[in-house]
């Protein structure tokens, strides 16, 4: 499992945990709200499948989420 704090990111873009795990999920990336676990502005993210789906993964959270004009 990861954990990602996205509390720096969540501030700097003015978004909510809501809007985040959603823009996630709108883009097929299968992630949880840390708030679950403790963490309210946090992701968990379960690595425990292929490589190349965690790479493509990736790929998508910095493509279509963290680094998209929304």
């Amino acid at each position: 499992m990861m954990f990602l704090d996205g509390t720096d990111w969540l501030k700097k873009y003015d978004k909510t945990q809501k809007e985040l795990l959603q823009r996630g999920w709108d883009y097929g990336i299968g992630w949880q709200d840390g708030g679950l676990f403790q963490g309210p502005t946090s992701i968990r993210l379960n690595l425990a499948s292929p490589t190349f789906r965690i790479e493509d993964a990736f790929k998508r959270m910095d493509k279509y989420v963290f680094n998209a004009e929304w």
